[in-house]
């Protein structure tokens, strides 16, 4: 299948919160993510599916384990997936970027797939001042910007670190956690900070997930961005309903 953008960002979506499942019984590909997220799927990633494999997906609700998304049981879409490089079962520790999606040298498939990456597996934050010599305001409110992805495959935080380069992004730091939990795999966090940094991501690889994008409007509007905040409460604030001051501390 050629390779265009809207596949890539397909691609990254399913990188991110995707599990292709073929256990002899059932041959599924399920993708879905927090209940918050339901317009995301409903509007953006249900119409990427219909323009790129011709198919009619119906996002809903999965109370049992409270998550809202789709499953596929397509077969070529199945088939698709797995010959695309991404494994049956679960594909936590082994994930990787696919390699026609590397080779590419594609700056706009590179993006994409980033945007995919972001919109379900991805964060932005922002974080105050509370020591040193910085202003009553920056250590009262939150407005120093941070991007993070977060993964337990060292391969593919890699290849992340190298799209993002790519883009000229820049210096990327990567920390390694170790969970005192032995049973738990080893995470790597790769993070860049700043406004320019930022608003560069939004420009370049940019977000169609409304929980992610209205942090940046917040922040982009007000100057901060008050933590711990539903979707609805930024939206009341880009739209004078509420006023962030009154949640800075």
């Amino acid at each position: 299948m050629e390779l265009t953008p809207d596949l890539s960002e397909i691609c990254g979506i399913h990188a991110g919160d995707g599990y292709l499942r073929d256990d002899g019984k059932r041959r599924e590909l399920d993708i879905s993510g927090n209940f918050e997220e339901a317009d995301y799927y409903n509007c953006h990633v249900k119409e990427l599916f219909k323009k790129v494999f011709a198919v009619e997906i119906n996002p809903r609700a999965f109370l049992s384990r409270r998550t809202y998304g789709f499953v596929i049981r397509n077969r070529e879409i199945i088939k698709l997936f797995h010959e695309i490089g991404f494994p049956y079962g679960n594909k936590s520790t082994i994930v990787r970027v696919p390699r026609f999606i590397l080779s590419s040298k594609n700056k706009l498939i590179y993006a994409r797939f980033l945007r995919g990456i972001f919109d379900t597996d991805g964060c932005v934050t922002f974080k105050n001042r509370k020591t040193g010599k910085y202003s009553e305001f920056k250590k009262t409110h939150h407005y120093y910007p941070s991007i993070r992805f977060s993964t337990v495959s060292k391969e593919f935080a890699n290849e992340i670190i190298f799209l993002l380069r790519e883009l000229q992004f820049g210096h990327i730091t990567l920390n390694k956690y170790k969970s005192s939990n032995l049973n738990e795999n080893i995470r790597y966090s790769l993070i860049f900070y700043g406004a320019d940094k930022l608003n560069k991501f939004f420009k370049i690889v940019g977000s169609k997930n409304i929980v992610k994008l209205s942090r940046y409007l917040v922040w982009q509007k007000m100057g901060f961005c008050p933590t711990n905040l539903t979707l609805q409460q930024r939206q009341d604030i880009l739209n004078g309903k509420i006023n962030p001051y009154s949640m800075a501390l």
